[in-house]
């Protein structure tokens, strides 16, 4: 990682290929810096970051590669979920991609021997954006071009007869309406900002 004024940016980092979407983990995940994630056109490459505005002992910024993820197609979204912890043994890395053939993909490392992914479909235009549940990691919401905020609950949430509760939910333009539907839908108290926000400016 290297320092670059000529594009007006604090730091810089090199990269293989083309990168189309950046994402920083918003959650506490331990003592080895801050995770991020960015994609490119058929792979994720997820790192940690540690600055010197917040440690006294790195000059500059510190950057360090943990895995690459390979994709298959371009990333047009990325997602943490708040399970995600460097500092657990083994680490768990969590995030959810949108992708250009509107579906999401769920990865889940030990950056060891585990890596899987689960593909969700169910939208069936462009995906704008996805968010994690912020409480507890296990769900994920995604809005997209075909007018609807499709929730995708983890495990599968089943009726009385044993069958995956399938769903989606209409886009509203009233934040009141909006932030009621979400504390319903995730068991929130209170209307959660960051969720009734990421609907509301889609």
């Amino acid at each position: 990682m290297k320092q670059d004024s000529s594009r007006n940016a604090a730091y810089v980092v090199d990269c293989e290929d083309y990168v189309h979407v950046v994402e920083f983990n918003p959650f506490e995940c331990g003592d080895e810096g801050t995770l991020i994630a960015y994609g490119g056109n058929n792979y994720v490459v997820i790192g940690t970051c540690r600055f010197q505005e917040e440690e006294a002992e790195v000059e500059g910024i510190l950057y360090k590669t943990l895995r690459t993820f390979h994709h298959g197609i371009r990333v047009d979204a990325i997602a943490w979920s708040p399970e995600s912890r460097v500092d657990a043994l083994p680490p768990q890395i969590r995030f959810c991609t949108a992708a250009a053939d509107r579906k999401l993909r769920v990865f889940s490392s030990d950056l060891q021997d585990k890596n899987e992914y689960k593909v969700i479909e169910g939208h069936s235009d462009y995906i704008n954006d996805l968010v994690f549940a912020p409480k507890d990691g296990q769900e994920v919401a995604s809005v997209s071009d075909d007018h609807t905020c499709r929730p995708n609950c983890f495990p599968k949430k089943q009726d009385e007869n044993g069958k995956e509760l399938q769903f989606g939910i209409k886009y509203s333009t009233n934040e009141t309406e909006m932030s009621l539907i979400l504390c319903e839908l995730f068991g929130e108290g209170v209307p959660h900002k960051p969720w009734t926000k990421l609907f509301l400016e889609w």
